[in-house]
């Protein structure tokens, strides 16, 4: 998962900020569309049950916010600025975010401490040494 998230990246990063990464996105096959396209069909399965599929949600959210981003960086390195997306992103991360039925579980609860589980931990068994009679 490390390594495709690495490509994934470093393919969005040459379309965007470096040109001698472009590379990745041809050569090792990390085609935007085709992550859009999982993007799309997370979005769809999460659409079926939202509150069960948390992390498509918070997916969707974040796309919004990253599209304006490459798209500032993009402007900023001498390329257009595309008004289209940045407009469908935000417009879609605003009702992700209005209408999700527990808002409140969109962002974790970091005030509780994080403790291990060890209730499915079975504990070794002791046996009593027979006795002698």
């Amino acid at each position: 998962m490390v390594l495709m998230g690495i490509g994934l990246l470093g393919g969005a990063a040459g379309t965007v900020l470096v040109t001698s990464f472009k590379s990745i996105d041809e050569q090792v096959g990390t085609n935007g569309s085709a992550a859009a396209a999982v993007l799309g069909i997370g979005l769809l399965v999460a659409a079926i049950n939202p509150s069960g599929s948390i992390a498509w949600v918070r997916a969707g959210i974040l796309y919004g916010l990253v599209v304006l981003i490459f798209e500032v960086i993009s402007w900023l390195h001498g390329k257009s600025f595309h008004l289209g997306p940045v407009i469908f992103g935000l417009a879609f991360t605003l009702l992700l975010v209005a209408v999700y039925p527990e808002r409140r579980k969109l962002l974790p609860d970091t005030s509780k401490p994080v403790t291990a589980d060890t209730s499915a931990v079975a504990e070794p068994e002791t046996q009593e040494p027979e006795k002698a009679s």
